[in-house]
């Protein structure tokens, strides 16, 4: 078995002991019969470069995606060796954790995480680098206007007179574009510094990078002072000002966050809305409680769920993937099947095999973890819901959280609404590398393949996961709204199958 479970979530060595339930089931001719995953790597005992070689090698070899997305191994070894060596030479343990953390955010996959033992440099860093705020959070229009989304009361920008909605002109002297584009997100520790579970993680997608660039742009070591140029709205000029950031505890990050997440829980929520469409609310494909194996839990509630619709006779079903983290791609594939009238393929498996170093198709079924299966595939469900169904996504969904937004999303009856699409993180993790300093890179080494063989949904040249088939408007209404606190893409849902 294993599992496409978010690694920020699940210690690498429990990732293991789901992933080497056993080798299967077939003929002394399948060349399944044998397969062994990746061990994983302990180099914590070695000097700071000589664990790096180790590493980088282990990583390279094992990681599943490096044709497709283009990886240049060499030139990574070339960028950092000499980093971490000079960090040796000096005994900097913060240079040294600023290197392995660029380098691993320097390759777009989300499955991808450098996690720490001891959270105290990463945070320290994140503090250095964003753990000011200057009252307000930015958002980027479909206009490519830039916005104060939201001002928080008494903070420096609220201080100064910029109000929700004002455009904001220049900052720090240039254009607000030219100023967001120049913002590394590979070198700030995000999730150590809002306090989010996990590793930190690169950003998968051109779409999901950009929105952390806009949401790092009102952020800045305490006491950094920069010139805005603004104009609230129906203001007739533009005005010019001087914002410091402050000590906000991080208050600034939440306020406009479009790839935001549930808190990490198995429970799926469930009710019939007002407008009397059923709503569903499902956050992981994988029981916590007890791990392993197929997560019949969640199943078993979703299945309540779709029960529940069908027997109350809603016109129309939504399913909220928005932040899943992922989990078993069984269940994923049965969760289209409660949408489905008929068979369909949803994948092949390919994963590293130690035996040969070569990526070879193998598929395990994850009810009889013994038996080899060819592909996985979506199977009708009972109760069957026939009628319209949304699935609700953005960029935190991860995972096989992808998988019921790819598979609804194909059927004639399914659409997949958000201001923006799914992670483009499809890939099976479990790899995983210790380092000195108490540092773990995870990382993926399987895929999931089409028919033709060819990788589903992982980023490739900035693009990947599910987009959504009707986009929710950036509109200076809808974005102020939302990031008030309005559920705006719920409200789009609901107007959608209403016919409006």
């Amino acid at each position: 078995m294993k599992t496409r479970f978010s690694y920020s979530l699940i210690a690498f060595s429990f990732l293991i002991l789901l992933l080497l339930f056993g080798c299967g089931a077939g003929t002394t001719d399948d060349p399944r019969m044998g397969f062994q995953y990746p061990d994983p790597a302990d180099y914590s005992a070695l000097s700071w470069t000589e664990a790096f070689h180790a590493g980088h090698a282990k990583f390279s070899r094992e990681y599943a995606f490096s044709e497709w997305k283009g990886i240049d191994w060499p030139a990574l070894l070339a960028k950092f060796l000499p980093r971490i060596a000079a960090a040796q030479a000096a005994g900097d343990k913060d240079a040294y954790y600023r290197a392995l953390h660029e380098y691993v955010l320097s390759i777009p996959d989300g499955h991808i995480s450098l996690k720490a033992e001891d959270p105290a440099v990463p945070t320290a860093l994140g503090k250095e680098l964003a753990g000011g705020g200057f009252g307000m959070a930015a958002a980027e229009l479909d206009d490519w206007r830039v916005i104060a989304a939201a001002v928080v009361p008494n903070g420096p920008a609220d201080l100064v007179g910029i109000v929700a909605g004002a455009e904001i002109i220049t900052w720090k002297g240039e254009p607000v574009e030219t100023a967001i584009g120049r913002i590394d997100v590979s070198t700030v520790p995000l999730k150590a510094l809002t306090g989010a579970v996990g590793g930190e993680s690169p950003r998968a997608t051109s779409e999901h990078y950009r929105l952390e660039q806009v949401r790092l742009l009102t952020r800045a070591k305490i006491g950094t002072a920069v010139q805005v140029v603004f104009k609230n709205p129906g203001a007739g000029a533009t005005q010019t000002v001087t914002l410091t950031a402050i000590d906000d505890a991080g208050q600034g990050f939440s306020l406009a966050n479009f790839a935001k997440r549930p808190a990490v829980s198995d429970q799926v929520d469930y009710r019939i809305l007002p407008e009397g469409y059923g709503y569903v609310l499902v956050r992981m494909e994988l029981d916590l409680a007890p791990p392993g194996g197929y997560p019949y839990g969640v199943y078993q509630r979703f299945k309540e769920a779709i029960t529940a619709f069908v027997t109350a006779g809603v016109p129309g079903v939504i399913v909220d993937l928005r932040g899943n983290y992922g989990g078993s791609d069984r269940l994923a594939a049965d969760m289209c099947g409660f949408f489905s009238t008929a068979s369909s393929f949803y994948e092949y498996q390919e994963y590293y095999d130690k035996r040969d170093g070569r990526f070879l198709r193998y598929t395990v079924d994850e009810k009889s973890p013994e038996t080899f299966v060819d592909h996985l595939a979506i199977e009708p469900q009972t109760p069957n819901f026939g009628g319209p169904v949304v699935v609700l996504v953005n960029p935190g969904t991860i995972s096989s959280g992808e998988g019921p937004t790819m598979g609804i999303g194909r059927l004639p009856q399914g659409r997949v609404i958000g201001f923006h699409g799914t992670n483009g993180s499809f890939g099976m993790v479990g790899g995983g590398i210790v380092m000195p300093g108490g540092y773990t890179i995870g990382y993926p080494f399987g895929r999931s393949v089409d028919k033709n063989g060819v990788v589903q949904l992982d980023s490739r040249n900035g693009i990947g996961g599910v987009a959504p088939s009707l986009r929710v408007p950036k509109t200076l209404e809808n974005v102020l709204a939302y990031a008030a606190g309005t559920d705006v893409e719920l409200q789009y849902a609901v107007r959608y199958l209403s016919g409006n």
